[in-house]
């Protein structure tokens, strides 16, 4: 009798621990102000609350749904998978660049970070973090025009004989 009050006593203080750590956990990803999905076979499995802010969904209409609605097409799709896929096959962690696509149809550009889940890809699994990066890449694209653009004026207010 001592022996199985002190078998659940353990288990008891084992589960206590185990809810105290997802908590801990839950509280670390809403606090993270980029999206976090967690994916198996393509299958988005854990958003946490930032994918409102990047894709416009909430996490409770992410999760059970593929990973196709977060980008423009379907060939959109299958190239992000290939790329990932291919490239954690050779390492644990992935960045890259890639459209997307928000909720209500609002092409973006994301940052995307992958790292699989385990030491392979066993199921697919993955974590992924999406940082909207659209605005930067217009002050980007912005700016080498706005360069090209003066590149073009000194040329031709040059004096004839100068050089660069």
């Amino acid at each position: 009798m001592l022996v199985d009050f002190m078998d659940i006593a353990g288990h008891e203080e084992t589960a206590a621990r185990l809810q105290e750590m997802l908590v801990l956990q839950n509280s670390i990803l809403d606090a993270l102000p980029i999206a976090v999905m967690g994916m198996q076979e393509r299958r988005i499995v854990l958003a946490n609350h930032a994918v409102e802010d990047v894709f416009g969904w909430k996490p409770e209409e992410l999760i059970g749904r593929g990973t196709r609605v977060l980008y423009r097409s379907e060939e959109d799709h299958a190239k992000i998978a290939k790329h990932v896929y291919g490239a954690l096959r050779r390492q644990r962690t992935h960045r890259m660049e890639f459209p997307c696509r928000r909720k209500g149809g609002k092409n973006i550009v994301c940052l995307v970070s992958v790292a699989r889940v385990g030491e392979d890809l066993q199921d697919r699994r993955i974590i992924a973090t999406y940082s909207d990066i659209t605005e930067h890449k217009r002050t980007e694209q912005a700016l080498e025009e706005s360069e090209r653009t003066l590149r073009a004026l000194l040329r031709t207010y040059r004096k004839p004989g100068e050089t660069d």
